[in-house]
């Protein structure tokens, strides 16, 4: 799968150094997103300051590991609802947890099962973005 540049779905505006992901902005995801696969990747690059308080990982990185994520096709397929909600609880396990890729794969697990108080449109297809991400944390 290639994939073609597209615009950010949250903000234009960028720092002085012309780094958009430092702009200060208290960034929202939109309601309905013509492309909620799109929307989980840029929640991942984009909200990462604003979810963790922090400056790290850095934007290149998440920027890379969403292109590996993309190229899985991990979040292909889902409503916005599970995709974000996927894409925000891949975050905070990828950067807060010891052992993430084993955390992500107990993910997969309980939303198969409709054991994480979560109701999921579709189950499955979070379970397979939570073990793509797992997998790919791994390597």
């Amino acid at each position: 799968m290639t994939t073609t540049p597209r615009e950010p779905l949250f903000c234009a505006h960028t720092d002085a150094d012309g780094d958009p992901a430092r702009c200060g902005c208290r960034h929202t995801a939109p309601e309905r997103p013509a492309d909620p696969e799109w929307a989980a990747l840029e929640l991942l690059v984009r909200l990462t300051p604003d979810l963790l308080g922090r400056d790290w990982p850095t934007r290149e990185t998440l920027q890379g590991f969403a292109a590996l994520l993309s190229a899985e096709d991990a979040f292909a397929g889902m409503s916005w609802h599970d995709a974000r909600h996927a894409a925000a609880a891949i975050l905070c396990d990828a950067t807060n947890r010891g052992h993430p890729a084993g955390f992500l794969r107990g993910r997969a697990d309980r939303a198969l099962a409709g054991s994480d108080a979560i109701t999921w449109d579709d189950p499955a297809a979070t379970a397979r973005a939570f073990t793509v991400t797992a997998t790919l944390l791994v390597l």
